[in-house]
């Protein structure tokens, strides 16, 4: 199920993450002017024992302050790394109606004194988990994996965040509406409030930070990017790396694509897009693109933990492209539309927003690639600061040499280098 395929992924970033670490310097390296916030590529603790957290300030001053803090104990990646954790709950803001959030997260930070400056940040956006409260990372065993590749940055002297975004991780009592992948604004402002909340929990961290993430968690990343301006305030953002987003899901509507579906990650896809947007669209008519077959079915394949696990894989297994068929020409044409107008770039992005790298694969078959280059040819047009990276014919989301560039990018845009190839293969 999908919680496997996650951990996997998570797994060959770590491997990637220390592919790179090995191949930098083998022992600390002397600081040069400037280097304040420049992490090491000791992939050895370089002191021993956790920071010890201070009483967490739950004062309620807006977007990032913290609600609730619970150290995590007992996880051996964390604790192999010397890290300090706590699962959080911290104030955001929906993007959809500006109401008060509240969103939880995993933070951790390295052990020992804090660089001059505080260990820069990284809010990590995960891939799709799935809709439902209890689909959050954060209330998963071991986390779904993603402590074991924190840790690697935390051994690089990050300080990470993983948001489990709005919708998902806390009760539906508290306020929350469901979560969509689809939300841009919303998930932007859970990766921009992840940081301010670390911030809040750790003064040892910087306020440098920047945005990572693969999937769904990449189309957080550029959407905080984007909303950084009008949200980000009291921050300085440096970057954002969105691997393979999902930032124009337009093309899934197209009748060949329907038409093709064949996978359990592409219907996976179609059934969380289509769910996204009735719940931010409640006019948007959902039957019309499912059948009845696939109606009666749509609860249990919606779970992301599903008490019988052998009917969901039984229900997914039964799929065919039929189950997905608009019902007639004007249902597809109002599927693309809608899927278009809720796409990156948004309203708010602009030439002054942090530089994002878009990296993707040209022969993915779950992630439309055209819709990626739709929505870098259009931030590009608005004048944001696109560096496009095509792995061409590659059909995953994550490989050695997309990572390794990806993570050098973003150093560099903490290290305050020069940005090049803006915008160059754009379209």
């Amino acid at each position: 199920m999908r919680q496997v395929e996650l951990r996997r992924t998570v797994l060959a970033l770590a491997a990637v993450l220390v592919t790179v670490a090995a191949c930098g310097q083998a022992g600390p390296v002397s600081p040069r002017p400037g280097d304040e916030v420049r992490p090491t590529r000791d992939l050895t603790p370089m002191f021993p024992g956790a920071e010890a957290l201070p009483a967490p300030d739950l004062t309620d001053d807006g977007p990032g302050s913290l609600v609730e803090l619970k150290p995590v104990k007992g996880d051996r990646s964390f604790d192999e790394a010397g890290a300090t954790a706590a699962r959080i709950v911290y104030r955001s803001t929906s993007g959809v109606d500006g109401r008060p959030m509240q969103v939880s997260a995993l933070i951790a930070v390295p052990p020992g004194p804090a660089p001059k400056g505080g260990w820069p940040i990284i809010s990590f956006g995960h891939d799709t988990t799935g809709l439902l409260p209890k689909c959050a990372p954060t209330l998963a065993p071991q986390f779904w994996g993603y402590s074991t590749g924190m840790s690697v940055y935390l051994r690089r002297g990050f300080a990470i965040a993983l948001s489990d975004y709005q919708g998902l991780g806390l009760d539906p009592g508290s306020g929350a509406r469901q979560h969509s992948i689809l939300d841009a604004n919303s998930l932007g402002n859970s990766i921009i409030d992840a940081a301010r909340a670390i911030h809040r929990a750790v003064p040892s961290t910087s306020t440098n930070w920047g945005a990572l993430g693969a999937g769904e968690g990449g189309l957080a990343a550029w959407a905080a990017a984007e909303r950084n301006g009008v949200y980000g305030a009291g921050m300085n953002m440096v970057g954002a790396v969105a691997v393979n987003p999902i930032a124009d899901l337009a093309p899934l509507a197209d009748p060949d694509r329907t038409a093709a579906l064949a996978t359990a990650d592409q219907y996976r896809l179609q059934i969380r897009a289509l769910q996204s947007l009735e719940t931010m669209q409640p006019d948007f008519d959902l039957d019309a693109h499912r059948s009845a077959k696939l109606k009666d079915q749509w609860d249990l394949l919606v779970d992301c933990a599903p008490r019988d696990v052998a009917s969901a894989q039984l229900a997914l297994n039964q799929l065919t492209p039929n189950d997905f068929q608009a019902k007639d020409a004007a249902a597809a044409a109002d599927l693309k539309r809608r899927l278009g107008a809720v796409a990156l770039p948004s309203s708010a992005a602009g030439p002054n927003d942090p530089p994002v790298l878009v990296a993707f694969g040209t022969a993915d078959t779950v992630n439309p690639p055209a819709g990626v280059l739709t929505a870098t040819a259009a931030a590009c047009a608005r004048g944001q600061q696109i560096v496009v990276m095509r792995g061409v014919g590659d059909t995953g989301q994550i490989n050695d040499q997309t990572m390794q560039n990806a993570l050098a990018w973003l150093q560099a845009r903490f290290d305050g280098e020069r940005l090049a190839d803006v915008c160059v293969g754009a379209a």
